[in-house]
């Protein structure tokens, strides 16, 4: 899990993959799974984080908190369906083992990525958490839940999350779920000029 690793080697606590496998119907082979992002610190790497954007970086990882915390809900309700959690775990520290833009990095899944910011940390853990998780489990749908971004907030405000989503059913069944407990949710485009401008 090169892009994983990477992202916490300069770290005291090394980077950790929680995966946690719930079987409410075993004789159903399908499973849905959560994967949050849990970056337990954000220093933004060597493209250090400025003073007032860095203070609260501790909630980097409310992603996995909130995996976490389905996760209780699930074990408290007992439902009949499987659901694998997973929260990828990593501190983007500053050290002389911190990765640096500019180098290149192989995926669990083998592509090669090129480093443009330390800052764009939790798409790099995601992408190697998202790539085990499909390999062990084979999930008929996965959710990922993350602070990846803080352009989201400024196209959305604070209270409205964005929802992007390559299955139409899916974004649909998210955003019928979230008016029903006042999260809501906003869907934003994955187009093709944007897949475009991620090569290198």
């Amino acid at each position: 899990m090169g892009l994983f690793h990477a992202v916490g080697r300069a770290a005291l606590s090394e980077p950790r993959l929680i995966v946690v496998k719930y079987e409410g119907d075993p004789d159903n082979k399908d499973c849905i799974a959560l994967v949050g992002k849990g970056l337990t610190y954000d220093t933004g790497g060597l493209n250090l984080k400025p003073t007032g954007s860095m203070e609260n970086m501790y909630g980097d990882k409310n992603g996995a908190c909130a995996v976490l915390g389905a996760l209780h809900g699930v074990l408290n309700s007992q439902p009949k369906i499987n659901i694998v959690f997973a929260l990828g775990i990593a501190e983007n520290a500053i050290g002389s083992r911190s990765y640096k833009p500019g180098d290149i990095l192989k995926s669990m899944k083998g592509l090669t990525v090129e480093i443009g910011n330390t800052d764009a940390e939790g798409r790099l853990v995601l992408a190697d958490t998202f790539t085990y998780v499909q390999r062990e489990f084979k999930p008929t749908e996965m959710i990922d839940l993350a602070t990846l971004t803080g352009a989201c907030m400024v196209a959305l405000g604070s209270e409205t999350a964005g929802l992007f989503s390559n299955n139409d059913e899916i974004a649909s069944s998210l955003l019928k779920s979230g008016t029903k407990v006042f999260e809501p949710l906003w869907r934003l485009p994955i187009a093709q000029e944007h897949r475009d401008a991620m090569k290198s």
